[in-house]
């Protein structure tokens, strides 16, 4: 196993569901929850985004779609393989996204503490995205 600061986003996803396959249920779930969430409110988050940088509401779309789509498509057997699981969630620019939706998975009361030590050890506890209204 590679040392924690040599692991990507990839490796930490996968080692994750490694160690929680209990959990990866309730991490879909959290998913699943946040692109619902992100896709009933897209008018209003899109008409009030305002995030410097790297973040564009047409990006953040994306990667919800992605990741809406990849749950539509696999269902639960996603969660059945730890590999699979990280390969679709945490590979790339489609980890954004997943690391956001886990770190406020973290702060649920649902969340095992256990989980979201991990969660917090592997990925921090900084939200990725903070979404502002428009400046008039």
């Amino acid at each position: 196993m590679k040392a924690l600061n040599k692991m990507d986003n990839l490796n930490k996803g996968e080692l994750l569901c490694k160690l929680f396959p209990e959990e990866m249920n309730n991490l879909q779930n959290a998913i699943k929850a946040h692109c619902d969430y992100f896709l009933q409110n897209e008018t209003t988050f899109r008409e009030d985004w305002y995030q410097k940088g790297f973040f564009t509401a047409e990006f953040w779309y994306r990667l919800v779609q992605t990741a809406y789509s990849e749950i539509e498509r696999n269902g639960d057997s996603l969660c059945k393989r730890p590999r699979w699981f990280a390969d679709h969630f945490f590979d790339g620019h489609n980890s954004l996204f997943t690391v956001h939706c886990l770190v406020e998975y973290a702060d649920d009361e649902h969340c095992d503490p256990q989980l979201k030590q991990a969660i917090h050890l592997l990925f921090g506890n900084e939200r990725l995205l903070q979404i502002t209204p428009k400046e008039n």
